[in-house]
């Protein structure tokens, strides 16, 4: 991956699509609702049609949006999306060049949020074979599925405007630097940093910026499951606004130096990751942890 020092014009949000998948709770609800509050065109998705449109419904109620001194209704539509599904993939990226055409909002950035975690912790050979292949399913293939499916629409918007465009991976300190508890979601997560090295090897000359960003321990569903976080109480947990302003920064393309890298909310932030851009090197990715760590004993 190469990581150039880099200064990329403002992003305009309103004329800016947005996708955010897995975005009906969690983390991913609250990316979205970022989005929209900063004026961005967002699309939610969710496996259930149902939850995906109550989750846009629910955004657009809560959400104050102002242009030019005017507020106005934030445009939000929740659609139907499982990631690990060739057909629904393929029926969403149809759906998205339909929204980007009626409302005039090219997709400029796309958000892998959705994830799943293995039910148990502990070694890779106790595992259930089944939960080890719907992790991976769902956290590797399913985020190859969807930049399969859509990079070639986001290179097309930067070649139309000849601005950058931004895919945002939500990764984790277990993908990293691993973890001894639930081998198969740090697998995934590892994954993606490969993953993503092809989309920056392939794309930045085309206008692709890419980000591996760890939201922390955010209080969800998901790790309120996991018994490694059961120590956790009130400060522990990362606040969710400190994922969403780092998102939005890493959005707007103020953080383009970064991409290929690895960020990580609730310890970078988008100014000190700003003033570190200009320590970079073009091609030269610099501390291991920014790109995967392979533990060595």
């Amino acid at each position: 991956m190469t990581a150039p020092t880099e200064h990329a014009p403002a992003v305009d949000p309103t004329s800016s699509l947005v996708v955010v998948t897995g975005a009906s709770r969690g983390i991913g609800r609250a990316l979205a609702e970022g989005f929209a509050d900063a004026g961005h065109p967002v699309l939610v998705t969710a496996r259930s049609a149902d939850s995906a449109r109550a989750a846009a419904v629910g955004i657009v109620d809560r959400s104050c949006v102002h242009v030019d001194g005017a507020e106005v209704t934030p445009r939000v539509r929740g659609i139907a999306l499982d990631v690990t599904a060739p057909d629904s993939v393929a029926a969403f990226t149809d759906e998205v060049s339909r929204v980007a055409a009626e409302w005039d909002a090219p997709l400029r950035t796309l958000v892998n949020n959705a994830g799943t975690v293995e039910a148990s912790e502990g070694p890779i050979w106790e595992v259930d074979a089944e939960d080890m292949a719907s992790v991976i399913e769902t956290n590797l293939i399913g985020v190859f599925r969807v930049v399969r499916a859509l990079v070639p629409t986001l290179l097309e918007s930067a070649a139309q405007s000849g601005e950058p465009v931004r895919i945002i991976d939500l990764n984790s300190g277990s993908g990293a630097s691993g973890t001894t508890a639930h081998a198969a979601y740090s697998a995934s997560k590892a994954g993606l940093f490969r993953l993503a090295q092809s989309l920056v090897d392939h794309g930045h000359d085309r206008g692709l910026r890419v980000f591996e960003m760890a939201p922390g321990v955010v209080a969800s569903d998901m790790t309120r499951s996991m018994p490694m976080h059961d120590h956790r109480t009130g400060d522990d947990w990362t606040p969710p606004q400190a994922v969403v302003q780092l998102a939005l920064a890493l959005a707007s393309g103020r953080l383009d130096a970064w991409t290929g890298r690895y960020v990580r909310a609730g310890v970078d932030t988008p100014e000190s990751l700003e003033s570190a851009a200009d320590t970079l090197t073009p091609g030269d990715l610099g501390d291991g942890f920014r790109t995967l760590a392979v533990r060595m004993q």
